[in-house]
């Protein structure tokens, strides 16, 4: 996969790597929730000061301070803008008081870089989720980027297939039905078909987990789930989430929306 990368060089003052860790991980979830394909921050270890030019020099660094380097990378830079604007406008980003962050603005640099020689590998989830619609796949994707915020991705239709099988096979009808899809929601990519079964769809034994930052947030999914669903357990504070709750969406799919403790 060929992607766009941004990268950022950063001074953190020692005394606050501890702050600067909790930063870090919280924009790494931010940027992840919203599109972003990896998020990578690494420290310089074997790094020398340089006669000329080095990243100690590149920042100023003192002596009491060390260097980050962070990796951002997105499907394009027109992903990256659209990425940047929604983890920027997150509550979880817009609450940071610019003047009490730990590391030194005016000294970090950074920049986005288009591919130039080989690409890039994204290492997939060894499970996976793959859902099968049953000649409802194009419905569902719709439905989720419009109730969830889905990102739309690769898309393939039976009559898109390459090895073109016999027709006793794949018959006609199924030229327009989704082979295989993939959407990405909260950082997360799902893979989905119509597959090459007809009639109701069931999704009894299983469900999908999704968190979310904020309480208004997991409430705002859940009704919209819910609007065309049916509400398995009604959404409210338990001993191990802020708040949680379980809903099946119009085609039987369950969801389990939560807010994490902090402590969990």
């Amino acid at each position: 996969m060929n992607v766009y990368t941004d990268i950022f060089v950063v001074p953190v003052p020692k005394a606050r790597a501890a702050d600067y860790r909790t930063l870090a991980e919280t924009a790494a979830k931010v940027w992840r929730e919203h599109g972003a394909l990896s998020y990578v921050e690494v420290e310089a270890d074997d790094v020398q000061p340089g006669k000329w030019t080095s990243f100690p020099r590149s920042v100023d660094l003192k002596d009491d301070e060390f260097v980050i380097v962070a990796l951002i990378s997105y499907r394009s830079r027109a992903d990256r803008d659209e990425v940047n604007a929604k983890a920027m406008a997150d509550p979880r980003m817009k609450q940071l008081d610019p003047q009490s962050l730990p590391l030194d603005g005016k000294r970090m640099f950074w920049g986005g870089f288009k591919p130039f020689v080989g690409r890039h590998h994204t290492a997939a989830p060894a499970v996976q989720p793959y859902l099968f619609f049953r000649g409802r796949c194009e419905e569902a994707m719709n439905y989720y980027r419009d109730t969830l915020g889905a990102r739309i991705g690769l898309v393939m239709r039976f009559k898109d297939n390459p090895d073109k099988p016999p027709r006793d096979k794949v018959p006609a009808e199924f030229d327009e039905r989704i082979m295989h899809a993939e959407i990405s929601i909260a950082g997360t990519d799902l893979m989905m078909s119509d597959g090459m079964k007809s009639g109701p769809i069931d999704f009894q034994c299983m469900s999908l987990s999704i968190s979310v930052a904020t309480e208004a947030e997991a409430d705002r999914l859940f009704q919209a789930l819910a609007r065309d669903g049916r509400i398995e357990m009604p959404i409210g504070p338990t001993f191990f989430a802020k708040r949680f709750g379980a809903v099946a969406d119009k085609f039987g799919v369950s969801w389990m929306i939560m807010v994490p403790a902090s402590s969990w």
